[in-house]
């Protein structure tokens, strides 16, 4: 009698065990299938080639065509690398106001740019002629911009907007090669 009580025991314990083995691959498999939906859905909707003008930017970033860029006709300095050197110049700190959300947002927002060393000192004497209309381009930029761009981690958008902007005021495309955004701060308008 001992012995059939011990063997139903062990019958129990290997059709629990097979049970839980069997609910754990079973949620395994559902968890890889649900992930590769997503993976796809998203590779799908997203896209996997890069727009034309962002592959645009890569490249004028990552070298110069002939003719642009750092060439000893332009006076552009060039480290020992080959790529141009570049200095940082601060173009502005504001406080603009953004109500897209449909709520008061007041950001504060410190911009600055990379110039080739070459041109910072001509750089520099544009941005001070033309403080007041960088100002005010880039807080149309900002308080026009979507919520989602505020919020975009690398602020690709926003940048792309004020170098466009700025490229307007300075009237020159190509002395601002980047722009930075070191310090930019939110905050509601019940804070």
């Amino acid at each position: 009698m001992a012995a059939n009580e011990v063997e139903e025991s062990s019958g129990e314990a290997s059709r629990k065990t097979k049970g839980r083995g069997l609910s754990i691959v079973t949620v395994v498999i559902l968890m890889g299938v649900e992930g590769a939906g997503i993976f796809l859905a998203t590779r799908m909707f997203a896209g996997g080639v890069p727009s034309s003008s962002t592959a645009a930017e890569e490249e004028s970033h990552a070298a110069p065509a002939e003719g642009h860029g750092a060439s000893a006709e332009h006076g552009a300095a060039t480290s020992a690398g080959g790529v141009a050197a570049q200095t940082e110049i601060e173009l502005t700190e504001c406080r603009p106001n953004n109500k897209m959300t449909g709520k008061l947002i007041t950001l504060k927002l410190r911009v600055s740019a990379l110039v080739a060393s070459a041109e910072a000192e001509r750089a520099k004497t544009l941005v001070e002629a033309n403080k007041a209309r960088i100002n005010d381009r880039v807080n149309f930029v900002v308080r026009s911009a979507a919520p989602q761009d505020l919020n975009e981690p690398g602020l690709e958008t926003i940048k792309r907007r004020i170098k466009h902007e700025l490229a307007k005021v300075l009237d020159d495309e190509r002395l601002l090669q980047e722009v930075l955004i070191p310090e930019m701060l939110q905050s509601g308008s019940g804070l």
